[in-house]
């Protein structure tokens, strides 16, 4: 059987950006933030990709991340926050604490969809830029990951009910249905889009340590973990404890042939 989710929502955070991370080198990269630049960080999670986009801009730089409460901007402090490049405080998407052309750029990665009040937020984040400065929104799996190769029916029937799960914080909208709004939000808010391009993570066994940790930590015992079981068929939850438990001898992370493809899309726009 998965394990009951008793990990703090932080650390699943954590697993999902060290998964990320190899990519998250090369979209930032790519970004090409000016050296000296000042940043906002919107929903800074656990302070991994504020670190990475401080490590982009040089000595001078700076980058402030935000947390909707003052805990989870002190774990970040925790983790990372050994870099006076960054500074970390409680803040609202929907209300910064910043005068009007503060910033040269603004990231919201794997936040915005969580916002109710996206044109709120979008507003703010136009106030808050300087003239020229760009909103950079990552949104991961706007396409839908693989993580059960040769099992599509099963991993749909999953995915619809982590869906349907999700609707309960999601909204209107469920989270996959937010994250593929992006887009248009990100227009209906008077921003011009100025790219959007979509990275493809590939890892194949035998899997490093980062992203079997995050696989087996987060997609399978939290994100498909026992809130779905209700919402599976008897035999289906069988099959899904098959493939996805630790300790099953058919354990799929064991193949090794196994594999995994995910997709991370970037936004960037100008007011």
């Amino acid at each position: 059987m998965s394990t009951p989710e008793t990990e703090p929502f932080t650390k699943s955070l954590e697993r999902m950006n060290r998964f990320q991370e190899p990519e998250a080198h090369a979209l930032i990269a790519d970004l090409k933030l000016s050296d000296g630049s000042h940043g906002l960080d919107v929903g800074c999670g656990v302070g991994l990709y504020t670190l990475w986009l401080a490590q982009a801009i040089g000595r001078e730089g700076r980058v402030l991340g935000i947390e909707p409460t003052a805990e989870r901007a002190e774990a970040a402090r925790a983790l990372v926050g050994h870099d006076p490049r960054l500074e970390f405080r409680e803040g609202d998407a929907t209300k910064l604490d910043a005068p009007d052309a503060t910033f040269d750029w603004i990231w919201c990665g794997d936040v915005l969809h969580h916002v109710q009040d996206t044109a709120r937020a979008l507003a703010e984040f136009a106030r808050a830029l300087r003239p020229g400065g760009r909103l950079v929104v990552k949104e991961s799996q706007l396409l839908a990951g693989l993580y059960l190769p040769g099992h599509p029916e099963l991993e749909r029937r999953l995915r619809q009910a982590e869906t349907e799960w999700s609707r309960h914080e999601g909204g209107e909208f469920s989270f996959e249905e937010r994250r593929q709004r992006t887009l248009a939000w990100v227009r209906a808010a008077g921003f011009t889009v100025e790219s959007f391009r979509t990275y493809l993570l590939e890892r194949r066994a035998p899997l490093a340590a980062a992203a079997r940790d995050y696989i087996q930590g987060v997609v399978f015992e939290r994100n498909w973990g026992p809130r779905l079981r209700d919402r599976l068929s008897a035999a289906d939850w069988a099959r899904r404890s098959a493939l996805c438990d630790a300790d099953a001898p058919t354990f799929i992370l064991s193949e090794p042939d196994y594999y995994c493809l995910y997709p991370i899309s970037v936004v960037v726009a100008r007011p």
